[in-house]
């Protein structure tokens, strides 16, 4: 009966191992995979060179669409207005003053024209009054073109001293701060970089093994690495694969490919952060 007994203990535990090693290795309910959180980053940078004068932000500051962010000391641009703006006020003065010309020569034509066709004042006389009249006209012409391109130059003088004032172009939070009061900028270097932590995403590679399995809306478990739980929904599935993952030095299969997956949580409670790691469970039921 002893013997009876060891047998059938055995067989259980032969049983009960047969099914473990089953269920965990040759059916595995689900695999893990290791993405990151991630975001679109805004960098606010200047579109002139200058010195920053101002710099009203600190890295973890909240700002708003059209919230003023930095000032490039602005000297020159506003010389520049100041000089434009006297060169058109010129222009315009010797325009009518050019005017006043051309009307009063116009009158002179006219009258000896008139005298001409009488006979009373000589051909000589006439074409001296026309071709005057005619050098008049294209003196207003030509100051009148002059005016516009100070206009021009003015006006590209305000767009450029508008540039010396930086406003944020979105809401979001202030992520890094790449420049210091003081400094001397260029053209498109960073001053700020800002995020929108209501538009975190987590971003994962799925091997092409499992890709079909993972749809738009798809609702997926997302672990924090403090084990906090939430849920992530697929909004976006990688229609080409990336570059292998893991390459076959034996030539016997296929190098493995990955494809990206993103999924947007819950971050009202801004436990999300932008480099963070996270855990996306993928259960590996039937497709």
């Amino acid at each position: 009966m002893n013997k009876r007994k060891l047998i059938i203990i055995i067989f259980l535990v032969v049983l009960a191992i047969g099914v473990a090693w089953y269920t965990t290795t040759s059916h595995p309910r689900g695999i893990v995979l290791t993405g990151i959180v991630t975001t679109d980053e805004v960098i606010v940078s200047p579109e002139i060179q200058g010195r920053l004068q101002q710099l009203l932000v600190k890295e973890g500051d909240v700002v708003t669409n059209g919230e003023l962010l930095a000032v490039i000391q602005p000297q020159e641009q506003e010389a520049d207005v100041a000089f434009y703006a006297k060169n058109q006020q010129q222009s315009v003065s010797q325009v009518a003053q050019a005017e006043a010309d051309l009307e009063n020569a116009r009158l002179v034509l006219q009258r000896e024209e008139t005298l001409y066709h009488q006979d009373v004042e000589s051909e000589q006389a006439y074409d001296l009054a026309r071709t005057t009249y005619d050098a008049a006209k294209a003196r207003v012409d030509s100051l009148a073109r002059q005016t516009q391109a100070a206009e021009a130059q003015q006006t590209k003088a305000a767009v450029q001293l508008g540039y010396t004032t930086i406003y944020s172009p979105r809401d979001g939070v202030v992520d890094t701060r790449s420049a210091r009061q003081g400094e001397v900028l260029n053209p498109g270097q960073p001053i700020v970089t800002l995020i929108d932590p209501d538009d975190l995403w987590v971003r994962a590679d799925v091997e092409e093994t499992y890709i079909d399995r993972i749809h738009l809306g798809d609702k997926l478990p997302v672990t924090l690495p403090s084990g906090a739980r939430r849920e992530g929904t697929v909004f976006f599935r990688g229609v080409d694969a990336d570059y292998a993952t893991q390459r076959d030095v034996s030539r016997t299969k296929r190098d493995i490919k990955t494809f990206e997956i993103r999924l947007r949580c819950d971050n009202r409670d801004r436990s999300l952060a932008v480099g963070m790691t996270a855990f996306v469970m993928l259960p590996l039921g039937h497709p």
